[in-house]
């Protein structure tokens, strides 16, 4: 199977959030050991201002299927989309982590995803936390309220800002704010420069 380099996401999104004059630092071992910790805490100056946690998600499962094929055999198949299914589950094991020191929300709290699933894209996210599939002409169509409003209701509470990058090209796509504080948000958006 052919994982991710979790050092070149971290990597990457450290380097994103420095050109917002953010610094990152990782959490000890010690402190890892005692309990969920996200990826970093973030500072701004001298002040600890946020915490980070990077997902990549991947779907290994053709990969798979390929190591373990004999020379010249058919692999493959029909199953059903997993994409939305392991998004979700990344944004709650993060709202976990956050909730682990952050309990209170006293710092902001962002999840970068860096996307390794060629069959994935911002898009999938945006559709998940709204609800909605947001087709290129501006339609929005109902597709996931269920799931925005059902198991993801507490984990989007919980997570201020959502970053998107797509790791084959290091590129930042693009980020959603959670705008169910209009003071917050727009702290949100001065720290990381989105407006």
């Amino acid at each position: 199977m052919r994982q991710p380099d979790e050092q070149a996401d971290l990597e990457l999104v450290a380097n994103y959030l420095a050109t917002r004059n953010l610094i990152v630092s990782r959490f000890e071992h010690a402190e890892t050991q005692k309990g969920k910790t996200p990826d970093f805490r973030v500072v701004c100056g001298e002040y600890l201002v946020a915490y980070c946690e990077v997902k990549s998600p991947q779907d290994p499962w053709l990969d798979e299927l390929l190591d373990g094929a004999q020379p010249g055999a058919i692999v493959g198949g029909m199953r059903d989309d997993p994409i939305f299914n392991r998004l979700s589950r990344h944004m709650a094991n993060a709202a976990k982590q956050f909730d682990a020191v952050n309990p209170k929300r006293t710092a902001i709290n962002i999840l970068a995803f860096v996307n390794h699933d060629d069959a994935s894209n911002f898009g999938d996210i945006r559709e998940i936390v709204t609800g909605y599939f947001h087709a290129t002409d501006g339609t929005r169509i109902a597709s996931m309220l269920e799931l925005a409003n059902g198991r993801l209701l507490e984990p989007r509470r919980k997570i201020d800002a959502i970053l998107w990058f797509e790791a084959s090209e290091k590129l930042f796509v693009g980020a959603m704010i959670n705008d169910a504080e209009p003071t917050r948000e727009q702290l949100i958006r001065n720290l990381l420069k989105l407006q």
